[in-house]
C-alpha cells in the first residue's frame, strides 16, 4: 500500500486534492442548508433535491479523501496539522456517508428491508427524512463543524498558520494568537561581532522560508536553519554555492517572479530589495561566516543598507569604546604629572586616558605608569630618550590601542614587548632603529590598522609583501625611498 502511495501516478493524482477539495464542501453545505430551510412547512418540497445534493457531496469527500491522502504522501507538510486535517476529512466524509445511508432507510429496524429501487422513491424518501429529522439535524450539524475545522487546517497547511486572522482586528489575533510571534533581528552590542551571515540573512531566512523547510517540515528536502544545511541542500542540489549567485538555488528562488509556483517563500513576504542585495554580496564574496559589518572591504551600498534597513553600524570600534574601565583618582594623576607626562580623560563617556612625555624620561618615570596601566589607552613617549631595555613595562598595558615612540634610539628589542598588545590599533616608529623583524611582528597583531615607519631600516620589499597579504594593515614607511636600507 504504502509503494502505491508513493508512485509517480499516486502523486500526480494527489496534486488535483486542491481542485476537488471544494466541491464536498460546496454539494454537503447545500445539503445542509436544504435540510434546515425545510423546518419551514412553505420549504418543504425542498427535501426533494436533499438525496441527490447528499449523494454528490458523498461522491466527492471520498474522492477528495483519496486524492488527499495521495498528495500526503509527497511531504513537506507539518505532522501534526496534516494528521488532524487528514483525520478530519475522513470524518466528513463518513459523516455524509452516514447522512446519506439513514435517508435511504439503511438504519430502518422497524419496517422491512426494502429495495434499493423502493427507497429511491421520492415520496418514500422525503417521509423518512421527516421522521428522522433530529437524527439527521445531529448529523448535519456535526458535519458543519468538522468541515470548517477540516477547512481551518487546510489553510493553515497551504497559506501558514496565521492566514485567517493576519488582518483580523488586535483583539482577534490576540485570542487566537499561538504566542509563537516571529522574533526580530538581534544584535550583539559590539558591532564589531555582528556578522552578516549569523545576525541578518540567517535569521531573515529562517524567518521566512523555514515554515517550509525545518526539521518537520522538508519541502524538497531542504532545511535551512543553519548554514551548514543550506550548503548541504536538498532534492535540487545544494542551496548556495560559493562566489556564484545565479547558480545558488536558494538565491534563485528568492529573486525570481513572485508568480511562479518555485519562488520563495509561496506565503508571506518575500526577501526585499535590500535583503537579496546583502545575500547576494555575500555569496560573491566567498560566503564567510565571519564576515562582520565593519569589515573595510564591504563597499558602500552595502554599507548603506546596512545603516538604512537595519540600523547598524558599519565603522568599527576603537577597543577603548567596548569596554569599561575604573576611574583613577585625582591624587594619582597629579603624583603622575610631576614624573614627566601630560595626562587627559580621553572622553567623558569613559576613564580611558592619553598619556604624553613632556620631556626626557627615566626608567623609573616609564615604570611609574604602571599604576594606572590598565587605563591607559593612547601612549605618546615620542622623543623622550627611552632605551630598548625599558620598553618590557609595554606588555602590562592591556588596553593600548595607540603607541608613539618616534625619535628614539630603540631597535628590534621592542617587539618582545609589542607582539603582547593584542589591542593595538596605530603605532609609530618614525626615525627609530626598528628593522624587519619588528615589522614582522607587528604585523601579526590581527587589530593592528596603521604603522609609521619613516626613515627606519624596514625593508622597502618587505613592506611591499605586507601591503599586498595584508591590506587591511596600511603601513606608511615615506616616499621616494626615505627608508633607511638595512646594512
Amino acid at each position: 500500500m504504502y509503494v502505491l502511495l508513493q508512485s509517480d501516478a499516486t502523486l500526480f493524482l494527489g496534486r488535483f486534492h486542491s481542485l476537488t477539495v471544494h466541491l464536498p464542501i460546496g454539494f454537503l453545505l447545500l445539503a445542509v442548508l436544504i435540510f434546515f430551510i425545510s423546518y419551514f412547512k412553505r420549504f418543504e418540497f425542498l427535501l426533494k433535491a436533499l438525496p441527490l445534493t447528499l449523494f454528490l457531496g458523498v461522491l466527492s469527500a471520498i474522492a477528495s479523501v483519496v486524492l488527499g491522502l495521495f498528495l500526503a504522501e509527497e511531504g513537506g507538510y507539518p505532522e501534526d496539522s496534516l494528521f488532524w486535517h487528514r483525520l478530519m476529512g475522513i470524518v466528513v466524509a463518513v459523516l455524509s456517508v452516514a447522512a446519506l445511508l439513514l435517508i435511504l432507510g439503511f438504519f430502518n429496524k422497524k419496517k422491512k428491508v426494502h429495495s434499493l429501487a423502493s427507497r429511491l422513491q421520492i415520496g418514500e424518501m422525503e417521509k423518512g427524512i421527516l421522521e428522522k429529522k433530529s437524527s439527521l439535524a445531529i448529523l448535519f450539524s456535526a458535519i458543519i463543524v468538522c468541515i470548517s475545522i477540516t477547512g481551518h487546517l487546510g489553510g493553515n497547511l497551504t497559506h501558514g498558520e496565521d492566514y485567517l486572522f493576519a488582518y483580523a482586528p488586535e483583539p482577534i489575533q490576540e485570542l487566537f494568537s499561538s504566542g509563537e510571534e516571529q522574533n526580530a533581528l538581534s544584535f550583539p552590542e559590539d558591532s564589531d561581532s555582528t556578522l552578516l551571515f549569523e545576525h541578518i540573512l540567517g535569521p531573515v531566512i529562517n524567518q521566512k522560508c523555514a515554515s517550509c523547510h525545518n526539521s518537520e517540515v522538508q519541502k524538497g528536502g531542504l532545511m535551512v536553519t543553519s548554514l551548514e544545511e543550506l550548503i548541504e541542500g536538498g532534492e535540487s542540489g545544494p542551496a548556495l554555492s560559493e562566489g556564484s549567485p545565479e547558480s545558488s538555488e536558494l538565491f534563485k528562488r528568492v529573486t525570481m517572479d513572485p508568480k511562479s509556483r518555485k519562488y520563495m517563500p509561496p506565503k508571506g513576504a518575500g526577501l526585499s530589495y535590500g535583503e537579496i542585495t546583502l545575500l547576494n554580496y555575500w555569496i560573491k564574496n566567498g560566503m564567510g561566516g565571519d564576515l562582520a559589518v565593519t569589515d573595510e572591504e564591504i563597499p558602500e551600498e552595502i554599507q548603506s543598507i546596512l545603516a538604512s534597513d537595519f540600523g547598524l553600524s558599519t565603522k568599527r570600534k576603537a577597543h577603548y569604546e567596548k569596554i569599561k574601565v575604573e576611574k583613577v583618582p585625582e591624587e594619582t594623576l597629579a603624583g603622575l604629572k610631576s614624573e614627566g607626562f601630560r595626562i587627559s580623560t580621553l572622553s567623558e563617556e569613559n576613564n580611558f586616558l592619553e598619556v604624553v612625555a613632556t620631556g626626557k624620561l627615566t626608567k623609573e618615570n616609564l615604570d611609574a605608569l604602571l599604576e594606572i596601566s590598565e587605563q591607559i589607552t593612547w601612549l605618546d613617549l615620542g622623543n623622550s630618550g627611552i632605551e630598548d631595555s625599558w620598553l618590557s613595562v609595554l606588555s602590562d598595558f592591556p588596553n593600548l590601542t595607540r603607541l608613539v615612540l618616534d625619535n628614539n634610539q630603540i631597535g628590534d628589542q621592542v617587539s618582545k614587548a609589542l607582539a603582547n598588545l593584542d589591542h593595538l590599533e596605530s603605532i609609530n616608529l618614525y626615525n627609530t632603529s626598528v628593522g624587519d623583524s619588528t615589522l614582522e611582528v607587528i604585523a601579526q597583531i590581527k587589530s593592528l590598522r596603521t604603522a609609521y615607519l619613516w626613515n627606519t631600516k624596514v625593508s622597502k620589499d618587505l613592506v611591499a609583501k605586507f601591503n599586498e597579504s595584508n591590506p587591511k594593515l596600511k603601513i606608511d614607511s615615506g616616499v621616494m625611498g626615505s627608508n633607511k636600507e638595512e646594512e
